[in-house]
């Protein structure tokens, strides 16, 4: 059964665009609270208030049958400059080790430059994977529980290392933990979205390119196939003109 393709409008005035807006607004006044005013409760309030204003667009926009395109393109975009903006501002809360500003960051110039490269050769958007929905969860709770800096729980005991704060003996607030996992989740993601993004067939991308052999018929392959494919379209090909004469 064909799953069925929700449509996609050039509407601008949304209830969940608006939402988006909202969240976008909510950043500065979030920044502020936390880095200059030190306030942990009133910056934990707002984040989680556009972290719920990221689930319910969605839902919105699918429930009511108002995707958008500009919210489409307004919904990761937001995403990433939350996550820039809240680990920039955690860092300067000095909540969290250089390191971990550095490779977030990083990794998202990385993905900038990726899907810029990505859409001008093969036209297309990165398919959002499973793993990428758990990282941004992670980081939105590691966030949300360093932003109000509560609960502080006894230390690992691990290793004693400066630059990674709650393994040694020393006690650490809770939400170093999922952030620590969404690092990692986050290199992984994108491992996968590199892989994705330099080849010339991925995901729905290569089932299209790859021959439908259906009975006696032969499918051409797409302009998209690789010469892989091609070679072994021929000898299919030969194959069948073989089996007709005998």
């Amino acid at each position: 059964m064909e799953p069925v393709q929700q449509e996609i409008s050039n509407r601008v005035l949304t209830i969940p665009n608006l939402l988006s807006l909202v969240r976008l607004l909510l950043l500065p006044v979030f920044f502020v609270l936390l880095v200059r005013y030190e306030n942990n409760v009133s910056a934990f309030i707002i984040l989680v208030v556009a972290s719920i204003t990221d689930l319910v667009d969605g839902f919105i926009a699918r429930a009511t049958g108002t995707v958008t395109r500009l919210g489409k393109m307004l919904d990761p975009l937001i995403d990433r400059i939350f996550i820039i903006v809240g680990v920039i501002a955690i860092f300067m809360a000095g909540r969290i080790p250089l390191w971990i500003m550095v490779v977030l960051l990083g990794r998202d110039a990385c993905m900038f430059v990726l899907a810029v490269y990505q859409r001008k050769k093969f036209q297309r958007d990165f398919s959002v994977v499973f793993i990428g929905k758990v990282t941004t969860a992670l980081l939105m709770t590691g966030f949300c529980l360093l932003v109000l800096y509560w609960p502080v729980v006894p230390g690992a005991n691990i290793m004693e290392l400066s630059f990674l704060p709650g393994w040694g003996a020393s006690p650490a607030p809770l939400g170093l933990w999922p952030l620590y996992l969404g690092v990692i989740c986050s290199l992984i993601t994108a491992g996968i979205y590199f892989y994705q993004g330099t080849r010339p067939e991925s995901g729905d991308g290569l089932a299209k390119a790859l021959m439908a052999h259906k009975g006696p018929h032969l499918s051409h392959p797409t302009a998209s196939a690789s010469q892989k494919d091609r070679l072994r379209y021929a000898s299919d090909l030969k194959k069948g003109k073989r089996n007709k004469e005998q």
